[in-house]
């Protein structure tokens, strides 16, 4: 399905920036899930991301954001499903492989030194379905027919 002018992200020449998307994901029974945080811009939800460092590999940006947003450490970084540059930015979208043992539902509160350190978010699962795309913001729902495609569901 082609997306309409709307639905495009913001296409730019040389973008400055360099942000990771983590799809963490897990599979309860027989369901993949992804994990999600509360927005605190607008009604939905968010997955876990932020700004690459100078220097640093994208896979290891989106392992020091799990630690740093999420609390996690032990999460497998599978494969990037997408990019799109948006505004001065390119947006790398990975699929993760949660840990195990992770509750439900839990708060962590962020750590590091980025704009969001010591906001306090709460995390769940959602299921991974065609759904996401009217629960997830703030650009967040981008490759969910890639997540879709590559987990086999539908």
């Amino acid at each position: 399905m082609e997306a309409s002018p709307e639905e495009e992200p913001r296409r730019v020449s040389r973008p400055g920036r360099r942000k990771v998307f983590a799809y963490v994901t897990r599979i309860t029974d027989d369901a993949p899930e992804l994990l999600v945080l509360e927005s605190l811009d607008e009604p939905g939800f968010e997955v876990p991301k932020g700004e690459a460092e100078d220097g640093e590999t994208l896979g290891r940006a989106v392992e020091r954001e799990l630690l740093e947003e999420v609390g996690i450490t032990g999460a497998r970084v599978v494969k990037e499903v997408g990019a799109a540059d948006w505004q001065d930015e390119r947006q790398h979208f990975f699929l993760v492989e949660a840990p195990p043992g992770l509750p439900r539902t839990f708060e962590h509160t962020v750590t590091g030194d980025g704009i969001d350190a010591g906001f306090r978010y709460r995390f769940r699962w959602l299921p991974i379905d065609r759904g996401l795309h009217d629960r997830l913001v703030q650009g967040c729902d981008r490759f969910v027919d890639e997540l879709l495609a590559v987990l086999g569901s539908a």
